[in-house]
């Protein structure tokens, strides 16, 4: 297949561009695209630029840009969560004690290893959001739905929080941006669930789904 052309990464743009644009969702705007673990990065890295291609920040012209073009109305802010969870107190408090967790014994039959990964479920999700409606968006924009939150990097999270976690999290926030995000394989979108690298989600969230995953192929201009 040659360019994004009828392919689930095209499409994923349109259907983002049209909820920002006013359509409704079924509860928040929020859009799913599964994507190749392998291609993760790089997808994540061609959506970055899109969104600051079409914006006209850096100047680049019509002819080089990525379509579809984004609408002068519309905004696209790139949210790389691997950057998020190294600034989160529940990530820095598990570096910081390193050695002294690897020093405890299991318990009641849960090993440290579940035990801090439960921890991470726990509270991930609430400080990811937390540092993105405090830190990452200004607060017009985050009642706006032509600004879009584009969420990268989710592979960097497992299996410490999913796609659903943040989303559910993102919605008792009231945030009202169009909100999409790239949902690594194996695993799928399928029924809103957000579940990847083959995990089932605690929640299930009404998303919008693109139909399969994007691969490598989809990625060629």
């Amino acid at each position: 297949m040659s360019g994004d052309t009828a392919s689930p990464y095209r499409e994923f743009k349109e259907e983002i561009l049209a909820f920002a644009q006013g359509r409704r969702g079924i509860r928040n705007p929020v859009v799913v695209a599964a994507v190749e673990p392998a291609v993760e990065h790089r997808a994540g890295g061609r959506l970055a630029s899109w969104a600051s291609d079409g914006s006209g920040a850096d100047g680049t012209s019509a002819e080089t840009e990525e379509p579809p073009s984004i609408p002068d109305e519309v905004t696209v802010q790139p949210i790389w969560l691997d950057e998020l969870l190294a600034r989160t107190d529940v990530y820095n408090l598990l570096v910081d004690l390193g050695e002294p967790l690897a020093e405890l014994e299991a318990e009641d039959g849960v090993s440290v290893g579940q035990r801090v990964e439960r921890t991470m479920q726990d509270r991930l999700a609430e400080e990811l959001v937390w540092e993105i409606v405090t830190a990452e968006v200004e607060e017009a924009e985050l009642n706006e739905q032509s600004h879009v939150l584009l969420l990268l990097d989710l592979g960097s999270l497992s299996p410490y929080t999913r796609a659903s976690e943040l989303l559910d999290e993102l919605d008792r926030r009231s945030v009202e941006s169009t909100v999409a995000a790239l949902v690594p394989v194996p695993g799928d979108a399928v029924g809103g669930k957000g579940r990847f690298f083959g995990g089932d989600s605690r929640h299930c969230y009404p998303a919008h789904q693109i139909d399969g995953p994007i691969r490598g192929e989809h990625l060629r201009r």
